[in-house]
């Protein structure tokens, strides 16, 4: 069973013959006796084809053309700092695309049409144009191309207006230059001021209609925010009635944010609660010590000033008692009128006591029936904040819905006067950076390239009639070589051994992708642009659509590697690239060889490459050289690590090609000789399929074999042969 594994389904293993003797026929002497013969047809139409070219380059009208360069810039105002209603441009490739589509509109030329009044310069609108060589020329030629035959008729209006909307259509282009975000609009016509007013008008056409676009969507933004806050505000108003209106139902009054009248009714009735009860057990604790204890020793009774004064009427009675007892005697009258003082101040000062104690006694009653009142107003209370609480969480709520409408409100309204600041929409995203200038010659018809390419075309078709003319009859017997070969064996001279038939070699690898009857050295990569239908090129064109991805996945990444270190591998890798780049598809090719043969086929101005991109030191636009003959980019390797095949195996290596099959159509890697070293194999797995270069002699050897092998173990992309001479 073969190892090898299939590049397309079904597997190419038809058997490939060894070619055999070329069949004789035709020769270079006849070629040149068929000329010498034909000598007067080809002259003849070589003149004429001389002629219609001198005609067709003096009828043809001189073309001038002017370029303006737009640069779409990313870049923002921050100034202001407003978010925009539309979300920046993008500068990838794809929307650069995108930019060249809307400048090649048909509503930008509609616009320059206007602005312009194209439709009154004759060049453009058909009906004004005067009569002459040149218009009858030009009908017929209108009436001979195909397209118009069968074309719908329209109105006089519309048609004349869409007529003059597709001539400009057809004299302005845009192309992106390289891998920038500039765009290039070219404008012909046959005033070169023309030209380049055309082209500055349809650069500011299209920037305007940038600022339109913003300005647009900024309004239809307006409008819908204008209605959604109107909305809001209703809301709003209805949400706030309805938590007055709950607020009043439930008797709900808050003299602050988070304290209520309730809240503080409370804490002062806790207050005075606490004041009660100290006074309580302070008139308690003096009843308690009237009881307890003489009452006339009780200080808060002794401290009466009705008690101090009798007590000193009762000091001052015993002192008068002391002086009359000594100088009267007991029984003297003036003795005992003062004992009779003395028991009526004792009485007096008994009374006072009593008096005292029974107060004393009323002031605890009066302070306990003062806290049980307080008391009592502290559960009223708290009932009441039970309820005012049960009913403030509805209240919450719905204060709550008003202040999450009221939030989203005062957004809306900001977010309105962001949206009406038109400073910011009136810019662009892109600025004209080059106006086209009024151009100081002609860039077309190339009068004297057309009548040079005549002369050679001229000969072609001359001798081609010849052929032709030979063909149908001839005018001298042609010299047909005949070889008679010696005998062989034993045959008779004059007859022929049959040969052996040769043995054919049964093919088993890799699905052959094409048998290119070429050497394929270096100078057949310049066939492709040079001779486009040669079969050369035809082949590479073939071999390109048939390693091209599905449609949607992105640029095909095709590595090509060869079993020796020939040149047929790098010849291979840019034609194929420049057969794609005539197809109309972005080229590039990434040359990975330490001897840069494919740059140097190129002859690309390579000063940074792949190491410098990888490691950040040049982004990459800057490090891809384009094809001095073509549209192809190439990224070399001007300079590499000692360990080469660490870069090309690193993540930043693989985000590279994912780089590029995003950026371009179609990607080939030079991989270099599959046996030289693990690169050719480590590269050969980041692609989509490889391409494996054999000369035709070596397609049987081991060293082919070996080098399928080693892709194949390495799980490179998918194998497939092409075979050279």
């Amino acid at each position: 069973m073969s190892p090898y594994r299939s590049l397309t389904a079904p597997a190419l293993r038809a058997p490939v013959a060894t070619p055999g003797p070329a069949a004789e026929g035709f020769e270079f002497a006849d070629l040149l006796r068929l000329i010498e013969a034909r000598r007067a047809l080809i002259a003849r139409i070589a003149i004429a084809t001389v002629l219609v070219a001198v005609a067709a380059a003096l009828v043809m009208p001189t073309v001038w053309s002017s370029s303006a360069v737009v640069i779409l810039d990313p870049r923002k105002n921050n100034v202001t700092d407003l978010s925009a209603v539309l979300s920046q441009l993008p500068t990838d490739p794809a929307s650069v695309q995108n930019q060249i589509q809307i400048i090649t509109s048909r509503e930008v030329a509609a616009a320059v049409v206007d602005r312009l009044k194209l439709y009154e310069d004759p060049e453009f609108n058909s009906e004004l144009a005067p009569t002459g060589t040149r218009a009858v020329l030009g009908e017929m030629l209108r009436l001979v191309n195909p397209r118009n035959w069968f074309a719908r008729p329209q109105s006089a209006l519309a048609g004349n207006r869409e007529h003059v909307v597709n001539a400009l259509m057809a004299r302005v282009s845009a192309d992106a230059q390289g891998l920038s975000t500039t765009i290039a609009i070219t404008a012909r016509s046959g005033d070169g001021a023309k030209a380049a007013q055309i082209a500055n008008a349809v650069a500011e056409a299209y920037v305007r209609s940038q600022v339109t676009t913003k300005v647009n969507a900024t309004a239809e933004t307006a409008d819908w925010l204008n209605q959604r806050m109107q909305e809001l505000a209703a809301q709003l108003e209805d949400q706030q009635a309805a938590a007055q209106r709950y607020r009043a139902e439930n008797n709900i009054s808050d003299i602050g944010p988070g304290s209520s009248l309730v809240d503080q009714q409370l804490a002062a009735i806790n207050a005075q609660i606490v004041q009660a009860r100290s006074t309580l057990a302070e008139k308690q604790a003096v009843l308690d010590r009237i009881n307890t204890s003489n009452p006339a020793d009780v200080g808060q009774i002794v401290a009466s000033q009705t008690i101090i004064q009798l007590r000193a009427q009762q000091a001052q009675l015993l002192s008068e008692e002391a002086s009359l007892n000594a100088k009267y005697g007991a029984l003297h009258p003036k003795m005992q009128a003062i004992q009779q003082q003395k028991r009526d101040l004792e009485f007096k000062i008994t009374q006072e006591v009593n008096r005292a104690a029974a107060s004393a006694n009323s002031d605890v009653l009066v302070a306990r029936a003062h806290l049980n009142s307080l008391m009592g107003s502290l559960a009223a209370t708290q009932r009441q904040a039970t309820t005012q609480n049960m009913a403030r969480v509805q209240l919450q709520a719905l204060e709550s819905n008003a202040n999450s409408t009221r939030l989203q409100y005062e957004d809306f309204v900001k977010r309105l006067r962001q949206t009406q600041n038109m400073d910011e929409v009136q810019t662009p995203e892109s600025r004209i950076i080059s106006r086209a200038p009024v151009p100081t010659g002609p860039s077309g018809p190339k009068r004297g390239l057309i009548v040079g390419a005549s002369i050679p075309v001229g000969l072609l078709l001359g001798l081609l009639a010849a052929l032709v003319a030979e063909k149908l009859g001839p005018m001298m017997p042609m010299r047909v070589p005949v070889r008679v070969p010696m005998r062989t064996n034993g045959a008779p001279r004059g007859r022929k051994t049959p040969p052996r038939p040769a043995p054919i070699a049964v093919w088993s690898g890799p699905p052959i992708l094409a048998d290119i009857q070429d050497s394929a050295a270096l100078r057949a990569a310049d066939f492709v642009l040079d001779y486009p239908g040669s079969t050369y090129a035809r082949t590479m064109a073939g071999l390109v659509r048939q390693l091209e991805s599905k449609p949607g996945a992105g640029a095909a990444i095709v590595a090509v590697t060869s079993a020796d270190n020939g040149e047929s591998r790098s010849t291979i890798a840019v034609s194929l690239a420049r057969a794609a780049a005539k197809m109309g598809k972005k080229a590039i090719v990434v040359d990975c060889t330490p001897a840069r043969t494919a740059s140097k086929t190129m002859k690309a101005p390579v000063k940074n490459g792949i190491y410098e991109v990888l490691t950040g030191a040049v982004p990459l636009n800057k490090a891809l050289a384009k094809d001095s003959r073509g549209d192809v980019y190439v990224l070399g390797a001007a300079r590499r690590p000692a360990k080469s095949v660490v870069m090309f195996a690193s993540k930043p290596m693989a985000r590279l090609v994912s780089i590029l099959r995003g950026g371009a159509d179609f990607v080939v890697l030079d991989c270099g000789a599959a046996g030289a070293g693990p690169e050719a194999a480590v590269i050969a797995r980041l692609a989509d399929a490889t391409v494996l270069v054999s000369r035709r002699q070596m397609l049987h050897s081991p060293l082919v074999a070996n080098a399928a092998r080693i892709l194949e173990s390495a799980r490179a992309a998918p194998i497939g042969i092409v075979i050279t001479k």
